[in-house]
């Protein structure tokens, strides 16, 4: 067992992100119709700008001139002041006969001062366009006016400041605001980002075990290989059997060698399957391994120790009314209630009866006596058993076998699972041979292989 860590690298992160690639494009999408839904739907606006010039009324010489430039241009911040005035906006109001007060006004009016000029630009953003041009127009020529009356005036009782319009505002073409265009876009990215965050969200939120990444997380146990998940339409069971030419008999042929590998010595003849819980695949894929490993010419025996739930007499369609708990009991010889599957099959011992307490059966002398007898005649003896966090049945076992497989569902089996049935089994002492992931995603270059012989060449 190793602690797992918790730091995010690049590829990991890219990996979340090929994960929900469709989460993150939906978002995507879903932001940019949203934001263009929205700016479709609001109150177009039009803007109209006028343009004044400020000017000192005084001085004829060169420094008189330059002096009151200085002076006009650290003024200009009182003038836009002045132009959102109520005393300003009053009159425009009366003028245009608006039903809107001086405030109100006032939010739609922007001033601007371009930098180190004497020039005040007026703009007026307001849902009428004819509306927004004479609003500006209004602005500045009530400006002009009312700033002959508070500047200073000079020795002939002129105001020494004079303000001219330049520029007249003119009605606008088009809506300024809103911009559908760059709203959509601000939405979409903003819609990108949060399917992004989502994306590392999901990412973290998954514990599951789905690949060997994950598994390495977890423990530094030998990872044996995968078996592909069968298509929701399709049948599972016995696949090496029906079908030894596809995908999964491959995997399972794969898992064999690893197995053999692992078993360099030749020492572990007693092979118990487990899993987490109930329907992580641990007996079917227990029937396949038996299956396959007497295809590849073991003398094989499968043994269905799992006297809560048995499946083996179902996965090979027999009647197991006679099995291991009768041949346990002496009610039958082991001879007997070992059933001849196939010329190059396994032979299977199934369940027989399910007896009302389990491990009165899997702890007896006969049981042990039954297991040497067993590996005595054949070279490999596959044990299914049950679940590891279900009940404690397997820990009863793994001490009589030598190594034990562990079947992980890469849909449903999390990391806190997969390690609490290694300290389960480990405190048991088991010797675990390896891990198997189970219901693996088939990659989609194995899926045009088996699926389009026709296009690919050997």
């Amino acid at each position: 067992m190793k602690a797992e860590g918790s730091g995010w690298t690049l590829a990991a992160a890219w990996a979340a992100i090929r994960k929900s690639w469709y989460l993150i494009v939906g978002l995507t999408i879903l932001g940019g119709v949203v934001g263009y839904g929205i700016s479709a739907t609001t109150t177009p606006l039009y803007q109209s700008t006028a343009t004044l010039y400020f000017a000192m009324n005084q001085g004829t010489t060169g420094s008189d001139l330059n002096q009151g430039s200085s002076y006009t241009q650290s003024q200009m911040l009182s003038f836009a002041q002045l132009a959102t005035s109520s005393r300003v906006l009053s009159e425009v109001i009366d003028d245009l006969e608006l039903d809107v007060t001086p405030r109100e006004l006032s939010r739609s009016i922007s001033i601007a001062i371009p930098q180190d000029t004497a020039i005040l630009d007026v703009q007026v953003t307001w849902p009428d366009p004819e509306l927004a041009a004479d609003i500006a127009n209004g602005v500045s020529v009530e400006l002009t006016e009312v700033l002959q009356d508070v500047v200073a005036k000079g020795p002939d009782g002129a105001a020494t400041i004079t303000a001219d319009v330049i520029d007249e505002a003119v009605v606008p073409q088009f809506q300024a605001l809103p911009n559908k265009t760059r709203d959509a876009g601000l939405a979409a990215i903003l819609g990108f980002v949060v399917g992004v965050l989502a994306a590392f969200v999901v990412s973290l939120a998954d514990t599951r075990i789905r690949n060997e990444a994950s598994l390495a997380r977890v423990t530094d146990l030998p990872y044996l290989g995968s078996i592909t998940r069968v298509k929701s339409d399709g049948p599972a069971g016995l696949v090496v059997a029906r079908d030894p030419h596809s995908h999964i008999a491959e995997d399972f042929r794969r898992v064999q060698s690893a197995l053999a590998f692992a078993n360099v010595d030749g020492t572990a003849r007693r092979l118990l399957v487990t899993s987490a819980s109930p329907g992580d695949g641990k007996s079917t894929f227990a029937a396949n391994l038996a299956v396959t490993l007497a295809e590849l010419g073991e003398n094989t025996l499968l043994i269905d120790a799992d006297l809560r739930r048995p499946r083996a007499g179902e996965l090979f369609g027999l009647d197991s009314s006679v099995g291991l708990t009768s041949a346990v009991s002496g009610s039958v010889a082991l001879e007997d209630a070992v059933i001849r599957w196939r010329e190059s099959g396994p032979d299977l011992l199934l369940s027989g009866s399910v007896p009302p307490n389990s491990a009165s059966i899997l702890t007896s002398r006969a049981f042990q006596e039954l297991l040497d007898k067993a590996t005595d005649g054949y070279g490999v003896v596959v044990i299914d058993s049950p679940p590891v966090l279900t009940v404690a049945d397997t820990n009863l076992i793994a001490p009589l076998v030598d190594g034990v497989l562990i079947v992980v569902d890469a849909a449903k089996t999390s990391r806190a699972q997969l390690a609490a049935t290694i300290r389960t089994l480990e405190g048991a002492g088991a010797r675990i041979t390896g891990i198997v992931l189970n219901r693996v995603r088939l990659g989609r270059d194995r899926q045009s292989y088996y699926t389009e012989p026709s296009k690919k060449k050997n």
